[in-house]
Parts: structure tokens; C-alpha cells; sequence
């Protein structure tokens, strides 16, 4: 379930961004979220061993957290603009009410029910948190930017559709009104302005209609001089000075057409381009006509493609992409936010997985409920420490100091786990490594949002849980541990990032 999450997160994230259904894909997480619990009562009989429904129990658990989580962290940065480093303190402290709730829960339905009846209870009471989900919604600024937008992208500009059915409404009302004026004998008003008025023809009515022409026209008319002329025979002639004369059969045609004077194949006086030789010959293969080295090109010559815009595109996309994962793999800041990240989601894991058996293997006397209500002692006492995590300022200046006086203090519980056997003591090492784990993931965050300046969201995401999700794989397929050994590799990691961050604090800042 945690390597699922962790390589399912970013692509969640991605999800929830651009479908923008904030209800629908809560509620799609908790569905699979209780799915997977539903499904991992079916193999709660240490004798069957059946572990493929444990690894989809698991997938299905993954899937729904990754998605529910992403949707509620992006819900949390739309709503708390001004509160929203409180806001995210809060929901990360909200897994320790949980170890602190749950556990009571759990033991005391253990002693009334089975195991499969306790699991498809607890799915129930999952399945209740719908009605919190069912609230999630955009905020109200972000639909009146929207539509305040849209109000005035509209009034500045209007749309192709009203444009072309106010024209068809203008050009029907003028026919109407050239119809009723020609009844009327009337002459119609000009209601087009880019046309040029010399050159409108006016009809007075429909019977005897007289064309009214300009002055110069109607002396050129009279002068059989013709409008339009496309007699390009005489373009060449040096003795005829008029370029475009109107050499026609019948005088009264006002166009003309006749290129019987030109020789097509004298195609060297003209100037300005070159005519391809071969394009007409039998046999050949015509040459495009537009590309610049064509003439005379020797046959070994490759043209290369002309690079599209969808091309470019997606070049200039891998180029900043590279550029960033570059840059990111450079800096010291990406490292020490994957270290955090791996040593508290270990130090997590550890905790809620390890730690209830391995109570019940120092003390067999013990039955399932003062197990529980142990676990919920020691994650209810550090919860009154973690509290204090909130009313940090919001900008930490030494955040890399605090970070490494937090796993010192893990480090110490979870060594201490190893060494004794008591409740007593068992309940203060726990006590300590919980409220540590705790309070690093609460610095986890400002550390991740400075990593932000510089690279992409997705890339930090998906590099940083990538390296969680290889290492828990590996470790957990590796051996097979004993409870303390779990314990002792928290310890050590705790130390390796309580040391890294020390060193690190004393660089000079950016």
C-alpha cells in the first residue's frame, strides 16, 4: 500500500489538476480506499496465506490514498490562500489523531467480534467520511474569476456565430427594403460604407431600369474605350506604347481575352524568376516549384524537412524538461527533502505495522485491548507535543537545525524500542519516535516548498517518491527482519538524517 501511494501520488496530482471534479475524485479515492479494506478481510487466516488478495488489498489502498490525499492537499492551497502553512500543519498532524483514535477503536471490536467482521465494520465507518468529501467544491473566487473573465472576453470581442447571423438578419432587412422600395419606385438607400460610390449601379424601378454611371466612365463609354482589358499580346511590342490595349473581335466587349501574341515558349525575356527546364518533358518527374535550389540541383543534394510547429513543440518541451531534472539532480536542497521524505515515511511505516506485534511478542500476557489502549497512550502523549508544531513561526530560518534535533530525538525512541521489554518504557520510546516522525513531517512541507522555487512540482514529486517507493521494495523483499531489526534500521536512518542536516546548516545561504 505505501510504495503504491508513493509512485501513484504525482501522477494523481496531475489528475486532479486538469479534470478539476473535486467531489468526484474524493469520493473515487475512498471508494477504492474502501475497497481494499473490504477485500483484505478475506484473508485475515494466518493459514490460508493467500497473498495475492493481499497485493491487490493493498493496490486498491494505494490507489485511494494517492488520490484522496493529492485532492484534499490541492483543495487545502485553493481555500487557505493567507492561513495555508497552518492549514497544512494541521492535516499532517491529523495521522497522529488517528493513532490515536483508531487503535481504542479497533481493540474494543476485536474483543466483541471477529477478525473478518472487525474489518468490514471499520470499512463502514471509512465509508462515512463521504460526507465530508461530499463537500469539497471550488472556492467561490476562483468561479467569479471565471466568469468575470469570460464577461469580458465576450464584450470585447463578439462571437463568430453572432456576427454571421446579424449579418444574415441585415442582409434579409435590406432586401425587404430594396423589394419595397422598388414597389414603390423609390431608390434605395446605400446601407454598405466600404464601397465606392462612383461605381454603384442604381435602379430606379423594375421597369425601363437605367444604369446611372460616373462622368469619366460614361466618357470613356462613349469613346469605345473599354473597362477591362486582358490583352497581354502587345505587353512586348516597343512600337505600341499603350502596355494594356483591348484587341477584341467585337468592339462593343468590355473584356478580353486574346494571348494568342505571346509566345509561351520565349519564356527567357521575362525576369524576376527562372522557370524550371524538365517540367514538361516527357519522362520526367516534376520538381516543386517553390523550393529555392531546384535548377540544375545535383542529383546528391537531400533537402531537409522543414521542422513543424508540433515538432518544435514538443522539442522545447523535452529540452525544459531535461533543464530541470538537470538542475534538480545538481542541488543539495532536492537531496535533503528525499532524505526527510524517506526517513519519516519509513519511521511511519515501521510504527504502525511493527510496533503492535512486536508489544505482544515482549508481553504474551497482554490481550488485544490493553495492546491498543497502549498503542493510544503513547501516540496520545506525543500529540500533545506535536500540537506545539502549529504554533511555529510561519518562515523557519533554522529549519535545518530543528529538523536535525527532531531525528536525533526519533533515533533515541527507536533505539530505545530495542532495548526493553517493559510497558512503562515501551510507551515513552514510543512516545518519543512518534512525536518525532510527526514533527519532521510537519518540516517536510517548508523544506518541499523550497525546492519548488527552482524546479517543477511534478518532477521533485515523482524523483523524491520514486526513491521512497525503491528503497522500501528492496528493503522489505531483501530478508526476512525480526521486530527489533525494523526498529534498529529506523534508528539508523533517524541518525544518518539528523548528521546530513547538521552538517548542511552550516552552508551559506542563497
Amino acid at each position: 500500500m505505501v510504495v503504491i501511494r508513493l509512485l501513484l501520488e504525482s501522477w494523481c496530482r496531475a489528475v486532479v489538476k486538469i479534470f478539476n471534479m473535486p467531489r468526484f475524485m474524493a469520493l473515487a479515492g475512498l471508494c477504492m480506499t474502501v475497497a481494499g479494506v473490504l477485500l483484505s478481510s478475506y484473508s485475515t487466516d494466518a493459514d490460508t496465506n493467500d497473498h495475492i488478495i493481499n497485493i491487490f488489498s493493498g493496490i486498491f489502498l494505494g490507489i485511494g490514498c494517492a488520490l484522496t490525499g493529492q485532492q484534499t492537499e490541492v483543495i487545502i492551497t485553493h481555500f487557505f490562500r493567507d492561513k495555508l502553512t497552518m492549514a497544512q500543519r494541521i492535516v499532517r498532524m491529523a495521522p497522529s489523531v488517528g493513532n490515536c483514535v483508531i487503535p481504542i477503536l479497533i481493540g474494543y471490536l476485536c474483543t466483541i467480534y471477529t477478525g473478518d467482521v472487525v474489518v468490514m465494520i471499520y470499512g463502514a465507518i471509512i465509508m462515512q467520511n463521504c460526507v465530508f468529501l461530499a463537500s469539497y467544491t471550488r472556492p467561490v473566487y476562483i468561479e467569479k474569476v471565471i466568469r468575470s473573465t469570460y464577461n469580458m472576453l465576450r464584450d470585447a470581442m463578439e462571437d463568430d456565430d453572432e456576427v454571421i447571423f446579424s449579418n444574415q438578419r441585415r442582409n434579409a432587412e435590406e432586401r425587404e427594403r430594396a423589394q419595397r422600395a422598388a414597389e414603390t419606385e423609390e431608390p434605395v438607400p446605400r446601407t454598405t460604407q466600404d464601397e465606392d460610390a462612383a461605381d454603384v449601379v442604381v435602379f430606379k424601378s423594375r421597369r425601363n431600369a437605367k444604369e446611372i454611371l460616373d462622368p469619366s466612365m460614361q466618357n470613356r463609354e462613349n469613346g469605345n474605350q473599354s473597362r477591362f482589358s486582358s490583352d497581354f499580346g502587345s505587353m512586348f511590342d516597343g512600337a505600341n506604347s499603350n502596355r494594356f490595349s483591348s484587341n477584341f473581335a467585337d468592339s462593343s466587349s468590355r473584356f478580353s481575352s486574346d494571348f494568342g501574341a505571346l509566345d509561351i515558349a520565349d519564356y527567357g525575356r521575362v525576369s524576376g524568376y527562372q522557370e524550371l527546364e524538365s517540367i514538361d518533358r516527357d519522362g520526367q518527374v516534376p520538381q516543386p516549384l517553390y523550393r529555392e535550389t531546384t535548377v540544375n540541383a545535383p542529383q546528391a543534394v537531400v533537402f531537409a524537412d522543414e521542422m513543424t510547429p508540433g515538432t518544435a513543440r514538443r522539442t522545447a518541451s523535452l529540452k525544459k524538461n531535461f533543464i530541470t531534472i538537470t538542475n534538480m539532480l545538481l542541488d543539495i536542497n532536492f537531496y535533503l527533502y528525499a532524505l526527510l521524505h524517506l526517513c519519516t515515511t519509513f519511521s511511519i511505516l515501521v510504527l504502525g505495522v511493527v510496533f503492535p506485534p512486536l508489544i505482544w511478542e515482549q508481553n504474551p500476557s497482554m490481550n488485544i485491548w490493553q495492546v491498543s489502549t497502549l498503542i493510544a497512550v503513547a501516540h496520545g502523549s506525543a500529540l500533545c507535543f506535536i500540537m506545539l508544531c502549529i504554533v511555529l513561526p510561519k518562515s523557519i530560518n533554522e529549519k535545518e537545525r530543528l529538523c536535525a534535533a527532531f531525528c536525533v530525538a526519533g533515533a533515541i525512541g527507536f533505539y530505545g524500542i530495542t532495548l526493553t521489554s517493559g510497558k512503562s518504557l515501551l510507551v515513552v520510546w514510543c512516545m518519543l519516535a512518534s512525536f518525532a516522525t510527526a514533527a519532521s513531517s510537519i518540516l517536510q512541507q517548508p523544506l518541499y516548498n523550497s525546492t519548488l522555487n527552482e524546479f517543477d512540482t511534478t518532477a521533485t514529486m515523482t524523483a523524491s517518491n520514486a526513491i521512497v517507493a525503491i528503497f522500501i521494495m528492496i528493503w522489505s523483499l531483501t530478508h526476512n527482519y525480526e521486530y527489533k531489526t525494523c526498529f534498529l534500521t529506523a534508528s539508523v536512518l533517524q541518525t544518518v538524517t539528523a548528521c546530513m542536516f547538521f552538517a548542511l546548516s552550516f552552508r551559506r545561504r542563497r
